[in-house]
């Protein structure tokens, strides 16, 4: 009887945690429903883009933007028009079919399940049915992660572009490279998103995976491609909303730039000069480290190593990106009991990480958008990238010889 529940638990466990947490994350959509006013924050861009798919209204212009805002209620409008690439917009138009508070509910809780996802696969990476069995604590220490948390809030869809990462992750590991490419062009939907596939671009150049490289070409083109047949003038509109919405939010995100302009006590000209030295020593670095190690590191560990100093380089990225830090701390969380043959370290880790996002997420809402030079808004957040990017760094660049040769499934 044991030898049969053993072996149905061996081949069911993905989806019986799955299954367990499905009412948790039902109910955590049906609560946000209830309780944001997601008219006025960032889902309703994404519903807004999608909707105009199915209209003669055009997501980059002006009236045809303000106009949906104001026929929908939305009295904020932090963008004068839809801030992404346009090929986004047909990817979010299934959501604009429906009304807002059903797309709000559906979203919130697709993005929970994505995640889930993500975790369940990448536990699969390691041996043992306990070891696995442990991603239910990953499960449970995702739901209440600040980070993650905030972006089901505000319907982003960081949830979304980690799935992109994790299909990346599969076929690399599957050997079907130009899929694998394909999947990480399609992050660049995300523009800030750009510094984790030239992290990624270094190590691909350094292991000669040609064949991603070229997948991450056609990708690109492919969007580029659609973008035309949408409006042949897409990318001159696209680019002309970046400078805006970096001068209107530089000072409230966790970035290395908000810092700098809050050392330099708000010289721009300063802030950016120290930026930009500081980006280029740690891409320099992240450049001779990967050089050094390329010939025994995974793509599970590339990805490890990627993902968090990727979040930290651009100018403009809020904290519910750090989503993405799930295969980072997957990995290391795993790692940790693989090695220490224990769950406390693990364990410990998950436990500091939960709290520091939870402190930030705290934070960010106590204090409100200000141009005074201190720490604040989603400022306090950079320190929970910085202590994934440690432990995931420490794992991964110390690898012993063994796990190196491991092969995944």
């Amino acid at each position: 009887m044991k030898a049969k529940l053993t072996q149905f638990l061996e081949r069911s466990w993905m989806f019986l945690a799955l299954a367990v947490m499905l009412p948790v994350y039902w109910n955590i959509a049906v609560l946000n429903e209830q309780r944001v006013d997601y008219i006025n924050n960032g889902f309703f861009k994404f519903w807004l883009a999608g909707q105009m798919t199915w209209t003669p209204a055009h997501p980059y212009s002006l009236e045809d933007w303000a106009e949906g805002h104001r026929l929908n209620g939305a009295t904020w409008m932090d963008e004068k028009r839809f801030a992404y690439p346009l090929p986004l917009a047909l990817l979010v138009a299934p959501l604009g079919l429906l009304p807002i508070e059903t797309a709000y509910i559906l979203w919130d809780f697709l993005a929970q399940i994505l995640i889930a996802a993500c975790l369940l696969w990448l536990a699969t990476h390691w041996e043992g049915l306990n070891r696995r069995l442990y991603v239910l604590f990953l499960l449970v220490a995702a739901t209440l992660n600040g980070n993650i948390y905030l972006g089901l809030m505000t319907g982003t869809l960081a949830a979304l572009f980690l799935a992109f990462l994790t299909l990346a992750l599969f076929f690399l590991e599957r050997k079907r490279d130009l899929l694998a490419g394909f999947f990480l062009a399609l992050v660049i939907l995300k523009p800030p998103l750009v510094t984790i596939l030239g992290l990624l671009g270094l190590w691909l150049l350094f292991s000669r995976r040609w064949r991603v490289i070229g997948g991450m070409a056609l990708g690109g083109l492919s969007l580029l491609a659609v973008g035309l047949l949408q409006d042949p003038q897409w990318l001159q509109k696209f680019l002309g909303t970046g400078d805006s919405l970096l001068g209107m939010r530089l000072g409230h995100q966790p970035t290395i730039l908000s810092y700098t302009r809050l050392a330099c006590a708000g010289d721009m000209s300063c802030a950016m000069t120290w930026y930009v030295l500081i980006a280029l020593l740690l891409v320099a670095l992240f450049a001779i480290l990967v050089w050094k190690t390329h010939f025994r590191l995974n793509p599970l560990q590339a990805f490890s190593l990627v993902i968090p100093l990727g979040v930290l380089l651009p100018p403009y990225i809020w904290s519910y990106d750090y989503t993405l830090l799930v295969i980072p701390i997957a990995y290391t969380a795993f790692e940790m009991v693989r090695r220490q043959k224990t769950y406390i370290y693990a364990t410990l880790f998950l436990l500091a990480l939960t709290a520091l996002a939870l402190v930030g997420l705290t934070l960010f809402w106590m204090h409100p958008d200000s141009d005074a030079l201190t720490i604040q808004r989603d400022m306090w957040s950079i320190w929970t990238g910085l202590y994934v990017l440690a432990a995931a760094w420490w794992l991964a660049l110390r690898a012993p010889p063994e796990f190196a040769t491991q092969a995944a499934r």
